[in-house]
C-alpha cells in the first residue's frame, strides 16, 4: 500500500521530496570587500624580491604586519595582512600566514620545520588524501597509522608503535570537527623529538581544554575550501607561535629563494625551492568578513548536530560520536555508528532506505588513504618508486590493505555521515532526517523481507555511477 508508513525503498511516499541546501554564510559585507578590492585594481599585491629588512619582516608578528601602510608588500597585499592579522587575534598566535589551500600549507609547514626527504611523517589513514600527499612535495614518506574508534582522530598508541629512527614528524588529524588527544600526543612527540603539526581544516574554533585546535603544535593548518566554517573559495592558513617556523614558511610560499644571499647557510637555504603559495586579495577578502561569522556558523552546526544526535539516541543501532569533557566540539560532519548486529540488516540496504526517503547520507572517506594506488605501488615523482627508493636503500615503510583495521571497519561498515547539519539547514529539516531514520527503523522487517530486491537495485546502481 502506497501511504506514509510505507518504505519510499518499497513504493512508498518520501518523507522529503525538496533538497537540501548548505552553502557559505554570506552577506553584504564580503559583497562590500571583494567590490572593493575589485574596483581598486586589488587582486594580488605580493612583492616576491630582496629587501634590506627582509629579516625583520620575516619575523614581523601578523599583527604588526596587519598595520603596515603599504599597497605591495613580501607579506602581500593590504587584504592579505588583514586576513592574517584578524585570524592571529582570533586565535591567539603570533603568526597567521595565509596560502592558497591547506594541502600546500600542510606540505609548508613539514618542510619549514626541517622535514625533507627520506624523513618519515607518522599520519593517521582516515583523513582526506590532502594529508597523506602533502609529505610527498618535499620527498618524505608518510606512516600510515590506526585511529580512535570513537573519536575517529589518531590513536596515540598507534603513534608511537609506528616510530622508527626515520621518525621526523606526526600530523595529527582534528576530523570531523573533534580534537585529538593533544596532551598525549604532545607528551609522545617531546619523548621522541618529533615535530607535530596539526591538520585542523575541519575543526576552525574546536578546543582542547582552552587552547584551540592547531594552536598547541609546532604549527596549525585550516582549509577555506567552500564547504568549510570559514571559507573563501579556495584557500588555508598556517598559523604558529615560532619565529623560525614562520620565517621560512613565509619565504617557501613567496618563491623564497630569490631572498637568499651568498652568505645565507645551508639550513637556511633548506627546502627554499621556488615555489608560489600565495593566496590572492580577493580570497582574503572573503575572509576578513568570514572570521567574524565563525562563531554563528559553528553555533549553527552544533545546535542542528546536538538536535539530531538527541533525537536518534533511542536507536539502539546508531551510535553517536565521542567528544571528550575536555574537548568543546565544532561538527563539520555529523557522524553516526551503524551497528549492523542490533540492526539485523547490513548497513547498505539502511542506506538505500534512507536515501530513498529524500535524505542525502553516505559513508565518509571511500576509501583509507594508503590505499590510493600512489601509495599502494609507491609511485610519485617519476617511475622508479620516489621518494620511497631515494637514499641509497628501499624505504621499509609498508602499504597493504589490512593495515588499519579499525579505521577499515569504520569506512566498510559503520561510518553514516550526515553532511547537512551546516548553514542554512534548519531544526525542520533536521526534523526530516529525523523522521526519516524513524520511519526506515520502523520498517526493518519490511527491508530485512525484501533484502535481495533492494540489495539487487542498490548494486544496479552503484554500477551505472548513480549513488
Amino acid at each position: 500500500m502506497d501511504d506514509l508508513n510505507t518504505l519510499a525503498v518499497l513504493g512508498g511516499k518520501p518523507v522529503r521530496t525538496k533538497p537540501f541546501i548548505v552553502g557559505p554564510m554570506v552577506d553584504d559585507e564580503e559583497e562590500a570587500l571583494v567590490l572593493k578590492a575589485i574596483r581598486e585594481h586589488n587582486f594580488s599585491r605580493y612583492i616576491g624580491a630582496y629587501s634590506d629588512d627582509i629579516e625583520e619582516v620575516l619575523r614581523m608578528p601578523s599583527d604588526e604586519a596587519g598595520r603596515i601602510d603599504a599597497q605591495w608588500h613580501f607579506l602581500g597585499g593590504p587584504n592579505v595582512r588583514q586576513f592574517a592579522a584578524k585570524f592571529a587575534q582570533k586565535f591567539g598566535v603570533k603568526y597567521a600566514i595565509p596560502v592558497n589551500s591547506a594541502t600546500s600549507g600542510l606540505s609548508i609547514s613539514l618542510a619549514a620545520c626541517g622535514v625533507g626527504p627520506g624523513d618519515e611523517v607518522i599520519i593517521p589513514g582516515l583523513s582526506y588524501t590532502a594529508t597523506g600527499s602533502a609529505p610527498l612535495l618535499f620527498n618524505s614518506i608518510p606512516v600510515f597509522v590506526d585511529v580512535d574508534p570513537r573519536t575517529f582522530c589518531v590513536d596515540p598508541d598507534a603513534i608511537e608503535a609506528a616510530i622508527t629512527p626515520h621518525s621526523r614528524a606526526i600530523v595529527v588529524v582534528h576530523l570531523l570537527g573533534n580534537v585529538c588527544d593533544m596532551a598525549r600526543i604532545m607528551s609522545i612527540a617531546n619523548k621522541y623529538n618529533l615535530v607535530v603539526i596539526e591538520d585542523a581544516a575541519q575543526a576552525p574554533g574546536a578546543r582542547w581544554g582552552t587552547r584551540y585546535a592547531g594552536t598547541m603544535g609546532n604549527a596549525g593548518v585550516f582549509s577555506f575550501q567552500q564547504s568549510k566554517n570559514i571559507m573563501t573559495g579556495e584557500g588555508g592558513m598556517i598559523v604558529t607561535d615560532d619565529p623560525s617556523v614562520a620565517r621560512k614558511c613565509r619565504l617557501i610560499l613567496n618563491h623564497g629563494e630569490v631572498v637568499m644571499q651568498d652568505g645565507a647557510s645551508d639550513s637556511e637555504l633548506e627546502n627554499i625551492v621556488g615555489c608560489n603559495f600565495r593566496m590572492p586579495e580577493l580570497c582574503a577578502a572573503l575572509g576578513i568578513a568570514q572570521i567574524d561569522k565563525l562563531e554563528k556558523v559553528n553555533e549553527w552546526r552544533n545546535r542542528n548536530a546536538k538536535y539530531l544526535i538527541d533525537r536518534l539516541s533511542n536507536i539502539k543501532g546508531l551510535i553517536a560520536p565521542r567528544v571528550d569533557e575536555n574537548v568543546s566540539w565544532v561538527c563539520h560532519v555529523l557522524s553516526f555508528l551503524y551497528c549492523a548486529e542490533n540492526m539485523g540488516l547490513p548497513r547498505s540496504i539502511f542506506i538505500a532506505a534512507i536515501r530513498a526517503e529524500g535524505i542525502p547520507i553516505g559513508t565518509g572517506y571511500v576509501r583509507p588513504m594508503y590505499e590510493n594506488p600512489t601509495f599502494l605501488r609507491k609511485i610519485a615523482y617519476g617511475m622508479r618508486g620516489s621518494p620511497w627508493m631515494d637514499g641509497g636503500h628501499p624505504s621499509s615503510v609498508v602499504y597493504s590493505r589490512g593495515q588499519c583495521p579499525v579505521l577499515e571497519r569504520l569506512i566498510s561498515e559503520e561510518f553514516l555521515w550526515l553532511y547537512h547539519v551546516a548553514y542554512p539547514s534548519t531544526i525542520e529539516d533536521m526534523e526530516d532526517i529525523a523522521r526519516a531514520f524513524e520511519k526506515v527503523v520502523g520498517g526493518l522487517d519490511a527491508l530485512r523481507a525484501n533484502h535481495d530486491l533492494i540489495n539487487l537495485s542498490w548494486n544496479t546502481k552503484r554500477q551505472q555511477g548513480r549513488l
